[in-house]
């Protein structure tokens, strides 16, 4: 009897058991057959947005071809996605937050906010000239992006409100920052023409709740990049280093603009350094066509007289100016510091060049 009892308490274990096995079996199958269905959805999630990068980067190249354009692209459809942009060491690079898409360009300068969350975004393009064209610089932000101008700027905020059609932006004084509501804005920036925005500036109250709050401030030729920190105090973005505007100035400034548009210093350097290494490439074709200019003076049978001294006679001459330009293109690919000598030989060449225009062939 106690055999019997014995036996079937021993079955009754192993039964036990074996309802164990199966339960964990079955869990294990569950959450392989579950993890196949995310697998699944992820690797889904990954190929749209690799398509949507895809896609976005035909429209940023077209953007950037069409000068002096601006272009609203309907992205209501994204309106769940984050984009990012950044550059670092002379290399662009744009995708969607926490997702492996991404593209990378090392040449063409893009300036844009670091995040970007829309139903619509605004593309802008204007060209680069040191004193030729060198490029396109493509702007983009977004119609949930507010720009609040402080000042006038000797002018610039009339230009900027002009230029600047379409985009979400304001004019304002020191004192109507007391009152901006940012509403459902995702990023205000404030356009700082007079300096005055400095990180012992108090925040108002009511910009202190907007989502994301940046500013740039000119001094000068000099930029100052801040930010919105925890303690809802301006924290600088200029990583120690000074950024300056490296132009030639005049109406549409596109390094000026570029400055507006750009996240931080960084961002903004690391692209102008995609616009000194164009720069370098084309002032070696100008050095061509200025040893093609020597040679035809020279093989004149009459006397050249200014042409030819434009060129290589005259202590300002071109041959120089644009060795000195090319010299210093290159040192800016690295060292931005240096970059304000840039506008020395360019200021030359566009000079040179202007007054080879009233009786000889104009180098650009």
């Amino acid at each position: 009897m106690a055999l019997h009892k014995s036996v079937h308490k021993s079955g009754q274990v192993e039964i036990t058991f074996n309802w164990i096995y199966v339960l964990i079996a079955g869990v294990v199958i569950l959450l392989f057959f579950i993890g196949i269905v995310f697998k699944q959805k992820a690797a889904s999630e990954e190929k749209l947005a690799g398509d949507v990068v895809r896609i976005l980067e035909s429209v940023f190249t077209a953007g950037g071809v069409s000068e002096k354009t601006k272009n609203f692209i309907d992205t209501s459809g994204l309106a769940d996605y984050t984009l990012y942009f950044r550059c670092q060491e002379g290399a662009g690079e744009f995708g969607i937050v926490n997702n492996p898409a991404r593209i990378e360009n090392t040449i063409n300068p893009v300036f844009a906010p670091s995040e970007l969350q829309t139903k619509k975004l605004i593309i802008w393009s204007l060209p680069y000239s040191l004193p030729y064209k060198v490029t396109d610089f493509l702007f983009i932000t977004s119609i949930n992006t507010k720009y609040l101008v402080l000042g006038d700027g000797n002018g610039f905020a009339d230009e900027f409100m002009d230029a600047t059609e379409g985009f979400t932006r304001e004019r304002v004084t020191f004192t109507d920052l007391q009152n901006i509501n940012p509403g459902a804005i995702y990023h205000l920036r404030i356009i700082d023409l007079e300096g005055v925005i400095s990180s012992l500036t108090p925040i108002p109250e009511n910009l202190a709740r907007a989502r994301t709050l940046t500013a740039v401030s000119f001094r000068g030729d000099t930029v100052y990049y801040y930010q919105k920190n925890t303690d809802n105090e301006w924290e600088e973005l200029n990583s120690n280093s000074l950024v300056s505007i490296i132009s030639l100035g005049g109406e549409r400034d596109a390094a000026k603009y570029a400055a507006i548009f750009a996240a931080d210093a960084e961002s903004y350097q690391c692209n102008m350094q995609k616009a000194f290494r164009r720069l370098r490439y084309v002032t070696e074709v100008y050095a061509e066509k200025l040893r093609e200019l020597e040679t035809h003076y020279t093989q004149q049978p009459l006397p050249a007289g200014e042409c030819l001294a434009y060129i290589n006679g005259f202590t300002n001459n071109l041959v120089r100016s644009v060795d000195l330009q090319m010299a210093y293109a290159k040192l800016c690919e690295t060292t931005f510091a240096s970059c304000s000598e840039l506008l020395r030989s360019a200021s030359d060449i566009k000079t040179i060049n202007n007054e080879m225009r009233r009786q000889c062939i104009p180098l650009y």
